[in-house]
């Protein structure tokens, strides 16, 4: 059992160990003559490259352990340090100090994180760190794009809700979503891009019987695609239903590569969808958009009809799928702390440099359902870079016992 760790937490006893080297380099930098010196100055009268010896500078003076950690030079740099710092006339005692401390940080590191990457994360008390989660996302997009042969540059989803005019307590809905710019990186692979529940209760997982209309009544039968917004010529859509009420679309196997890269959009209308009025057995809203796609960047919008005011405002939350957890094991695994959507106003402004056409394609959606315009809605958002597919986006509302 190692006791440094029953002694301290892990965060403590990692600060600890990056001081004692940060003391130890702030100690050679100040032999040299260059002690809180900026990082040209340093890597002037040591002789180093810029990159290290602004990493060398940063590291002596950071306060906060995360950002320390993050500057922290690789064992080769130090070395590169201590070599300069010897060449300089610097005592043995003073580069030594750095070695051995810099030997106690690294073998802590290993020992308790395995990787520099997973030191950082840990450090961070799980506080994610924007710069981390986006070189890591970015890895793991290319990665799955290399396993799974696929990748996109969006996924997006726009679910609008209003009552229904012919039942009474029921929402109507209008959906419009689908993969941009999707290409295969190796042949005949089909791939399932959409599926959709609706989950009317707390914590019953209902399966529920709408009635579902294409938008674009054009379409091939059973598509749901809205030509329009497709690439020319029109995907191959496969559309099957599973169990507990799971509704799935998949693309048919086609060309590899940007020439064969294809935009897949579809569109419905759901008549009396989902009940809206507040009762034991319904007190949230949830609405979910599963990402199991290598993509770039997905955006989700959720409209509400103003006359919804019982609704409180929209949370997002993000979680992951890789386990195939029952539905009454509680909610799956979080990659994020959830959070209010961003309001897009009343009426949405729906503008997004992911996708120039957006708002001219909702626009149209609303159009094909005979909805008139936005005016009457508000808008939430939630967008991610790089989402750690498989996952699932959902933006959950509290539903009020007046409407």
């Amino acid at each position: 059992m190692n006791t440094e760790l029953t002694r301290l937490p892990f965060a403590d006893a990692a600060a600890e160990k990056l001081r004692d080297v940060q003391a130890a380099m702030t100690d050679l930098l100040a032999q040299a003559g260059v002690g809180g010196a900026r990082a040209t100055d340093v890597g002037r009268r040591l002789g180093l490259d810029k990159t290290l010896a602004w990493k060398v500078a940063r590291f002596a003076q950071e306060s906060d352990p995360v950002a320390a950690a993050r500057h922290m030079p690789g064992s080769g740099g130090v070395e590169v340090v201590l070599r300069a710092a010897s060449a300089h006339g610097i005592a043995t005692r003073h580069i030594e100090a750095v070695r051995e401390a810099d030997q106690r940080l690294r073998e802590f590191v290993d020992l308790h994180a395995g990787d520099r990457r997973s030191f950082e994360t840990m450090l961070a008390g799980g506080v994610p760190d924007d710069r981390l989660v986006m070189e890591e996302g970015r890895a793991y997009f290319r990665a799955g794009a290399a396993i799974w042969g696929v990748r996109a540059r969006a996924q997006f989803l726009m679910l609008a809700l209003r009552p229904s005019e012919k039942d009474e307590g029921m929402l109507d809905a209008v959906q419009l979503g689908g993969l941009v710019d999707f290409e295969r990186l190796r042949p005949r692979v089909p791939w399932i891009f959409r599926r959709l529940r609706a989950s009317v209760t707390d914590n019953v997982q209902a399966t529920v019987r709408m009635r579902r209309e294409p938008l674009d009544p054009t379409g091939p039968p059973g598509s749901s695609l809205v030509r329009e917004y497709c690439s020319d010529p029109l995907p191959e859509v496969r559309q099957f239903e599973g169990t507990n009420g799971w509704l799935y679309h998949e693309l048919a196997p086609g060309p590899v590569g940007r020439g064969g890269a294809l935009t897949c959009v579809t569109g419905e209308i759901y008549r009396s969808a989902v009940p809206f009025l507040h009762s034991p057995q319904n007190t949230t809203g949830r609405y979910t958009l599963i990402v199991r796609t290598p993509v770039e960047c997905v955006l989700f919008d959720l409209l509400l009809h103003r006359s919804l005011t019982h609704f409180g405002r929209a949370t997002a939350s993000v979680a992951g799928l890789l386990e195939d957890r029952p539905p009454d094991a509680g909610a799956a695994a979080p990659l994020a702390e959830p959070h209010p959507a961003q309001r897009l106003g009343a009426p949405p402004v729906l503008q997004t440099p992911r996708l120039a056409s957006y708002p001219t394609m909702i626009a149209g959606a609303f159009a094909r359902a005979g909805w008139g315009t936005i005016d009457d809605f508000v808008g939430y958002r939630m967008e991610l870079k790089y989402p750690a597919a498989p996952c699932e986006l959902a933006m959950t509302c509290s539903i009020g016992t007046s409407g």
